[in-house]
């Protein structure tokens, strides 16, 4: 991203953290930000935040985006229905809101802390929240992300609350899958044994 996108990106992620405030949405962010912050940095061009509201407080925010001047689909609430999911732009710069939906993302709310990104308080999930977030969403950048938190808080994770936390969340799926994905995860992020030269 050029140094005029960088700038441009800081800007909207000011305008869409003010936005969110505003509108009175708690939020916690878990994309490519959080990543960049608690994982291992890399590009992205959008804010993704899971958003703890109703679907009637849902359509409000689609109402209050408009208002704020971000674009916004015609069928979003037709999307909101059958995704649970909204998605705001402006300039280029994306705005994904995924509506809360499982016990674990409370728990997660509750956990997470504060940082200053772009001259605002932000809330960020802790090391362990969001590696659960990224091991649910199960894509291949997703488990990419997975990793890289991982080795960068390998000595520090809380294992026994991930292994909780999914157990959680599988048993409410009837789906091992992100258990075996957490293993192998861990084990992508813990460095072999040295090779004898």
């Amino acid at each position: 991203m050029s140094r005029k996108g960088a700038a441009g990106f800081d800007a909207f992620c000011r305008f869409a953290v003010d936005f969110l405030a505003d509108a009175r949405v708690p939020y916690i962010v878990i994309g490519g930000l959080a990543v960049a912050v608690i994982g291992e940095p890399r590009m992205t061009a959008d804010i993704d935040v899971v958003g703890f509201l109703t679907l009637d407080q849902a359509d409000q925010l689609i109402e209050a985006a408009e208002r704020a001047g971000l674009e916004v689909a015609s069928d979003e609430r037709r999307r909101l229905r059958a995704t649970g999911t909204l998605r705001f732009a402006k300039r280029g710069f994306v705005l994904d809101v995924i509506l809360a939906s499982l016990p674990f993302e409370d728990t997660a709310r509750k956990r997470a802390r504060k940082r200053r990104l772009f001259e605002r308080l932000v809330p960020l999930p802790t090391p362990e929240d969001l590696l659960v977030f990224k091991i649910l969403a199960g894509r291949d950048k997703d488990l990419v992300d997975a990793v890289g938190i991982a080795r960068r808080h390998l000595r520090t994770l809380d294992r026994a609350y991930l292994l909780r936390t999914l157990r959680e969340v599988c048993d409410l799926a009837e789906d091992g899958t992100a258990l075996r994905l957490l293993e192998d995860v861990l084990a992508k992020a813990t460095p072999g044994p040295r090779r004898k030269r």
